[in-house]
This record gives structure tokens, sequence and C-alpha cells, in this order.
């Protein structure tokens, strides 16, 4: 028998002890779960369900008889109990799942993770990221404007993702702004290399302390290379999509022109015509 279990720490891709679920399905790469995340101080995250505050990870699809193994990595890491819980996903909705959960008193005088994702808390303060960008940031007509253009030069070029697409549901005052959602299918997207500086204005032109966007980490592949651990920016609370703002929608036509793959170029201007009845050369 199989059951999705939720993996949010050291089990996760990338984490120290992924080997032990590397080779079963995945189910969702971007799920969340109600509660908070806090840093050990062992090298593994406590997880406590009881907050309206947000947990991230990944849910996969296991075997019952692997529960025993992470059973007992979990009772090696002071005293996990596993339990049932509501796990939200882009594709599939509110599904139940087991989890890994604390108690209170073992958080005791920590201070839960600021964005509720342990790879984002292992791999953020790092001098040098790999920054995946899918909407306007393709393009480098508003960091010229905020003078910051020099720190967007080293572009690695049009990457991939599994998974992720990109949509407009992001609703602001003038209409839709870039999203990546899980469907299941692969996104395209343009990959550089940045600094410290650079990621503190993408923080804050993605509106993180304002709670629009979030921190992640994806894989992103360019020209057969993964760059694994690439920092990306997710809405936090995904709407209906709408119509983006025409100077906006050129900005990701234009600055996905001759770095994506052609036929994902042409998507995007399809997506905006079918959808929206907007017509976006992405050449001015």
């Amino acid at each position: 028998m199989k059951n999705f279990v939720f993996v949010y720490g050291t089990l996760r891709k990338h984490a120290k002890n992924h080997s032990l679920i590397q080779n079963e399905e995945l189910i969702a790469s971007q799920a969340w779960a109600t509660g908070e995340l806090y840093d050990s101080e062992k090298g593994y995250p406590f997880f406590i369900h009881e907050s309206t505050s947000r947990v991230y990870g990944e849910v996969y699809e296991i075997y019952s008889d692997k529960f025993s193994k992470i059973d007992e990595l979990a009772s090696e890491q002071n005293h996990y109990t596993r339990m049932k819980i509501a796990v939200y996903t882009d594709h599939l909705g509110d599904i139940e799942v087991y989890t890994y959960v604390n108690k209170k008193e073992q958080v005791t005088g920590l201070s839960p993770l600021r964005y509720g994702d342990w790879l984002v808390h292992l791999e953020l303060d790092r001098d040098w990221h790999t920054y995946y960008a899918y909407g306007s940031c393709m393009d480098s007509a508003r960091f010229k404007l905020a003078q910051v253009d020099h720190l967007f030069l080293d572009r690695i070029g049009g990457g991939t993702v599994d998974r992720l697409e990109m949509n407009y549901s992001l609703s602001v005052h003038d209409g839709g702004r870039a999203n990546i959602i899980e469907t299941g299918n692969q996104g395209e997207g343009v990959l550089y290399k940045v600094g410290r500086k650079a990621t503190q204005y993408l923080f804050k032109r993605e509106g993180v302390d304002n709670g629009l966007y979030r921190p992640a980490i994806i894989d992103v592949t360019v020209n057969g290379r993964i760059y694994e651990k690439s920092l990306t920016f997710i809405v936090l609370d995904p709407s209906d999509e709408c119509a983006p703002p025409m100077h906006y929608a050129t900005e990701i036509v234009r600055g996905s022109r001759g770095v994506v793959s052609e036929m994902y170029h042409q998507k995007l201007m399809k997506d905006l015509k079918v959808k929206y009845n907007m017509d976006v050369a992405g050449d001015g």
C-alpha cells in the first residue's frame, strides 16, 4: 500500500537525508501546510503544527514499509510524532498526508524560520546565487531604471524548470503579474548569477516583506547543465489569472526573445493573445 508523506526538512530534495526517499514518486514540489518551522540547531528543523503560518515542503508517494526507515530517523532526531495533516498544492488542491510533528516544548527559546522553508533557510545567506527569472525580470528595462543593471550582467541563459509553469496569478491595482504554479509541465525563463546586492534588490522589488512573493529554491537546466538550488520567487497567495498591463507584458515577451526557446517565446505571445486579446511584439 502507498501513502502520501509531506517532507519539509532533511528528507527534502538536496537535503542530507533525501536518499531515503529519492526513488519515490514526487507528487508535489511546492506544497505547504499550516504551522511553523524552527531550527533545532542540530542540523534539522522542528515542525509545530499549531499556527496559521506556513511550512513549505514536498509530497511523495511511498510504500508503507518505507515508513519504518523514516520513523527510525524521526526517533533519532528528538521524538517526532507521525500524524495526518492537510497540505495544500497548486494542482491537487488540499490533500491529506502523513508528516512528522514536534511538541511545542521542544522549541522553547527558539525562533521560527522567517520564510517557513528549510532549504531557503540553509541556502539564502550565500554570497552568490543562480537566480531564475520567469516574468518581467527576464528583461533589463527596469533594472536600468533602478540603476541596478550592473548587478545582472552575468546572464547564464535561457533555462527550463520541471513541473512549474508561468501564469498571471498575482492581481495588483493595474492587472496581473507573473507567477509560477505547479502543473507538472515544464516552464522556461532566464537564469542569472547574482550577488548579495542583487538579491537584496530582488527581495524589495518582489515585495517579499509585503507578503506578495516568497523566496523558493528550485533546480534549473541550461544547455543540459542542472543548476541546483537556484533562487526564485513565487506568489504567496495566488488569485485567478487576470490580464497584465501592456508595459509589463512587453517586458516579459521582449526579455524572453532570443534567450528562451523559440517555441516558448511564441507560446508567451499566443497566451496573451488568446487569453486577453493582447498583441505584444516583444521587440520594442
